[in-house]
């Protein structure tokens, strides 16, 4: 999928359930018993194409695989991840045409076959017809901050047969398409309840605090599962996955408090883990500067570009924030605001950098 590059969102949820295994548990915890026991999640297989267009990119990040059923029918299982902070009321017709798009692809792909089998048959051959495409077991994942109230019944869009209980309801139901997905409402899912394999707790508990101040609370929890996910097959990859979305999608999650607690409960990876973060600030950093500078005068825009860089790295309050605009506003030499700009991506803490900052002003008064 052509994920959106700057939601961290869709990017944390991918780089998890791509591994078939976390994937596998994650339906585990998450299906109904009865549809869990049908499908052999052993031979689950990444699909690589991706089914969302331009439009429902808006909506979803989509993840697709393949298996078969205990019976050996074949079996698509979708994983739509609703990355908005609010349920949408049409959800549920994206729902229908992203299905749509996927079975289109595979009709495309049989009629090929098809035409390929009749340019080989022989005159007593015969070409066997296929008239079946893959069944889609669809997983709508959700994590807003609102609670979803939406229902996911599809009939309810067609005039006259929001009740399913009526009269033209009943008459109509052969001749019109209804279904719903499968809603994993982490959201409204209690921390109590979040089951599973390490990896499928780890994943649900942050995703389920991503939005609230401070990881609601789980920070040393969240960082202590990171810590046994570790020693786990793709246990590296995964926790720098966690470190760059705490970083880029947490809600006032101060990054010196992570790397003293990484560094308390990882003495030997926690350095690595921290320079490889440090790293990625200074890249987002780097292409905040580049864009931005672009846009605005020279010494404004090194201005904006030092006060966005901190403020994404450390979250100061606005009385900070002021106070460091107005001491930036006293440098009018742009090699020294050029020196700030470099110095606010290296910092690991912001009173480092006033600390520095009003040095800079004391040598430049005197």
């Amino acid at each position: 999928m052509a994920t959106v590059a700057h939601n961290p969102h869709d990017v944390f949820f991918k780089q998890y359930l791509s591994h078939p295994s976390a994937a596998a548990d994650f339906l585990r915890q998450h299906l109904p018993t009865a549809m869990a026991s049908l499908l052999d999640l052993t031979r689950l297989e990444l699909v690589k194409d991706s089914f969302v267009d331009e439009q429902l990119r808006i909506h979803f990040s989509d993840l697709v695989y393949r298996t078969v059923t205990t019976a050996q029918t074949p079996l698509a299982v979708s994983l739509l991840f609703e990355h908005k902070s609010y349920p949408d009321e049409w959800v549920n017709f994206q729902v229908l045409r992203y299905q749509v798009r996927l079975w289109e692809q595979e009709f495309t792909q049989l009629q090929a076959a098809q035409n390929e089998a009749r340019k080989a048959q022989t005159t007593k051959g015969r070409v066997e017809r296929v008239h079946t495409l893959t069944p889609i077991l669809v997983l709508l994942v959700y994590h807003g901050q609102a609670e979803w109230k939406v229902s996911l019944r599809f009939a309810r869009h067609l005039t006259g047969l929001q009740d399913p209980e009526s009269a033209l309801a009943k008459a109509l139901e052969r001749y019109v398409p209804d279904f719903e997905p499968h809603l994993v409402n982490l959201t409204a899912l209690p921390d109590e309840a979040i089951q599973g394999e390490i990896v499928t707790r780890l994943f649900v508990l942050v995703l389920k605090h991503i939005f609230e101040q401070g990881l609601g609370g789980q920070l040393d929890e969240i960082l202590t599962m990171a810590a046994a996910v570790l020693r786990q097959p793709n246990g590296m990859a995964m926790v720098v996955a966690l470190l760059r979305y705490l970083g880029r999608a947490g809600i006032q999650v101060r990054k010196e408090e992570v790397a003293q607690k990484l560094l308390a409960l990882l003495p030997k990876e926690g350095g690595m883990l921290m320079q490889t973060m440090a790293e990625e600030w200074i890249e987002e950093g780097k292409r905040i500067g580049l864009q931005e500078g672009r846009q605005e005068g020279q010494q404004e825009g090194q201005r904006a570009v030092i006060l966005r860089i901190l403020q994404r790295r450390f979250q100061p309050n606005e009385e900070s924030l002021q106070s460091l605009a107005q001491q930036l506003a006293q440098i009018a030499d742009e090699r020294v605001l050029l020196q700030l700009v470099d110095l606010s991506l290296e910092v690991m803490a912001l009173p480092d950098f006033a600390a520095k900052l009003q040095g800079l002003l004391a040598g430049l008064a005197s």
